[in-house]
């Protein structure tokens, strides 16, 4: 007889079935040996069993009360329960208990803040590495199209940038751009791998950043991807609605080129819903239709006059220019809007031979949602702000355009959070101008849905289950500017990538579910973790892409910013302050706390805990441990010592606050 079956066995019941186990197994190892999964925090199989955390609790149920699993014998004829609602929240109250003396950031603010959801400390670490095509690696992840972004992101992870705190953010969407440039450069290109064909095919109207996303992803997952534009090549508002001297053409055949590669196939100049119909995109076997046709209609103005010839709108306007048409400006222009399609528009006709140009805004020009960038830049070239104006109506006349303007004050906020324009009294005055160009928002036309038998939702967007991105039709999806109103390419480029998924998952017959919400711990916003966090920097300059002389960049189109050279990239790659957690994404902690939503509720400021110690080849950051004594029974019990011990250490802590340097 085997040793095995000469050991004693016990009956018991778990969560209402027959078990069995050894006699003397803790309740935890015989729940794991008949199938049933038990959460844990400070447990570890080769540790003496404390069961100090009590998230591994169970509920006995002949006798009515709970008992950690990790340090319990289990017993003949015991009932055991091991989830349920009593459970669930005892182990969240419990978690809230730890996560009050567990403080750092999960992800960094700059990953937060990103809509894309892109790693950025990742691919900058990857950078002052010196390995750009990991850089590239990571970032194409969640942003297939870095070359775009990297030129016209309006960057909100700098915004957000803990190095506020020191001296000045990081240049991320220009380390973003070096990366790709790196590899546009390359002769070996880097090209996501493809998953076997699955015979599944799907129909993507629009090339803009939100289907040219979507399309990427679907083609990694092996299905056959065909995209339909209206434009006579793709590339969306990116091709037509931004001028060249800020995306140059051979940067959009650069991301598009992988796309190609994987097998996408492009078929320009038709239009979904009118030159190709729902029921001929059916019949034609494909079995997904993603709707990313953008917002490309001009909002009015509503004011009188802004019919009268000479009035042109900067949508219309930038796509003329695009195209290589003809436009006839005068020497006079008046840009009204402050977006960015109001600045390319005002930058565009400057260096069309316009003597002179404004653009009217009716808010200060630090509410105007044109990218900080650019506004500068317009600023350099000569261009006139006439800011806290406001368009009252449009005269034709005999020499051309007079607009009357009044000046503006703010008041209390608007539904957008930004304080609303009040007209001053007695302050109008006109404008003379030979062109007016409106630029003051876009619109989805519903027509293009609409003839796909979608009816519109407010404003003309598509109807889209957030999340999911499914529209009535459960195989069409939709999203981008169609589904959110008139938004930035990286929030396209967000809804894409996660519709892509969704799509992915229709496509396998797997339910189609929104994401669960990831837990995320944090110091708090840009500048208010601990003081030390910061004084671990010495202040460093941001070093700026080099740029085109102000007085060189309007006798043409070339591209005015130039980007980092190998050098500077690396040297303000190595500015970051590292904020992401490096255990972040096999923490044991925030697993747990995604699963029961957990609330993390500490506000650290200035904790005399905070520490970040790098000695003996591990990281140990004081204010993330939870004293859950892994370690410490870790040095106790296991006898090992040096870098096998170090590591050791660094694989066991739950929480990352040890890690491997």
């Amino acid at each position: 007889m085997s040793y095995a079956h000469m050991m004693k066995t016990v009956t018991f019941t778990l969560n209402g079935q027959p078990g069995e186990a050894e006699e003397g197994m803790s309740i935890l190892q015989a729940a794991r040996r008949n199938g049933a999964r038990i959460p844990t925090l400070c447990h570890h199989e080769s540790l003496h069993a404390l069961g100090s955390c009590w998230m591994c609790i169970v509920e006995i149920k002949d006798k009515n009360r709970f008992v950690p699993s990790c340090s319990t014998v289990v017993t003949e004829g015991m009932s055991i329960e091991t989830d349920n609602q009593e459970l669930h929240g005892i182990r969240k109250k419990n978690l809230e208990r730890l996560l009050e003396d567990h403080c750092g950031d999960c992800n960094a603010p700059c990953e937060l803040s990103c809509p894309a959801g892109c790693d950025i400390p990742g691919f900058i670490a990857a950078i002052a590495a010196e390995n750009n095509m990991e850089a590239v690696r990571i970032i194409k992840e969640h942003i297939p199209l870095p070359g775009i972004l990297g030129r016209v992101c309006h960057a909100p992870c700098e915004e957000a940038c803990r190095r506020h705190g020191v001296d000045e953010p990081l240049s991320i969407c220009s380390l973003k751009r070096f990366a790709a440039d790196c590899d546009n450069a390359s002769d070996n290109r880097y090209m996501p791998q493809r998953r076997a064909k699955t015979g599944k095919k799907v129909a993507i109207a629009g090339t803009g950043p939100a289907g040219l996303t979507a399309g990427y992803y679907l083609l990694q997952e092996g299905h056959e991807v065909t995209f339909f534009d209206a434009h006579d090549a793709p590339g969306g508002m990116m091709r037509y609605g931004i001028p060249r001297f800020r995306l140059p053409d051979d940067i959009i055949e650069a991301d598009l080129e992988p796309i190609r590669a994987m097998g996408g196939t492009f078929v320009c100049g038709t239009v979904v819903g009118t030159d190709i119909t729902l029921e001929r995109i059916e019949t034609e076997g494909f079995d997904a239709l993603f709707l990313a046709i953008g917002a490309q209609v001009p909002s009015p103005l509503g004011i009188e006059g802004e019919e009268s010839d000479g009035v042109i709108t900067g949508i219309g306007f930038l796509e003329s220019v695009a195209c290589g048409r003809s436009v006839s400006l005068g020497k006079k222009v008046l840009v009204i809007g402050g977006g960015n399609t109001a600045i390319d528009a005002a930058r565009t006709a400057l260096r069309l031979g316009a003597g002179s140009v404004r653009v009217l805004y009716r808010r200060s020009i630090e509410e105007m949602p044109a990218n900080r960038s650019e506004i500068q830049e317009a600023q350099e070239e000569g261009i006139i702000f006439d800011i806290l104006t406001a368009p009252v109506s449009i005269e034709k006349t005999d020499s051309g355009l007079r607009v009357s303007v009044r000046k503006m004050v703010l008041g209390s906020p608007d539904q957008s959070g930004r304080k609303r324009p009040v007209p001053v009294a007695d302050s109008e005055y006109a404008i003379d101008a030979d062109t007016v160009i409106t630029a003051v928002g876009q619109q989805v036309d519903p027509s293009a849905h609409g003839a796909l038998g979608i009816a519109p939702a407010e404003g003309g967007r598509v109807p889209a289950e957030e999340g999911t991105f499914r529209t009535a039709i459960p195989w069409v999806f939709a999203g981008g500017d169609c589904v959110s109103g008139s938004d930035t390419a990286v929030n396209a480029v967000r809804h894409g990538r996660l519709a892509a998924r969704k799509i992915d998952e229709f496509l396998r017959g797997a339910p189609v579910k929104p994401e669960k919400t990831v837990f995320n711990s944090s110091y708090g916003p840009r500048d208010q973790a601990p003081a030390a966090f910061y004084d671990r920097s010495a202040p460093s300059p941001r070093i700026k892409p080099e740029e085109l002389a102000p007085g060189l960049r309007t006798s043409g189109f070339s591209e005015v910013v130039s980007g980092l050279s190998v050098q500077h990239a690396k040297e303000e790659a190595e500015r970051c302050l590292c904020c992401s957690c490096i255990s972040k994404d096999d923490c044991r902690l925030r697993e747990l706390a995604a699963h029961y939503e957990a609330e993390a509720d500490r506000a650290i400021g200035d904790d005399d805990d905070f520490l970040i110690d790098r000695k003996a080849g591990i990281r140990f950051e004081r204010t993330k441990c939870i004293d859950c004594g892994v370690c410490v029974r870790t040095l106790e019990e296991e006898g090992k010592e040096g870098e096998t011990l170090m590591l050791l250490l660094a694989e066991r802590c739950p929480t990352g606050a040890l890690s491997k340097r």
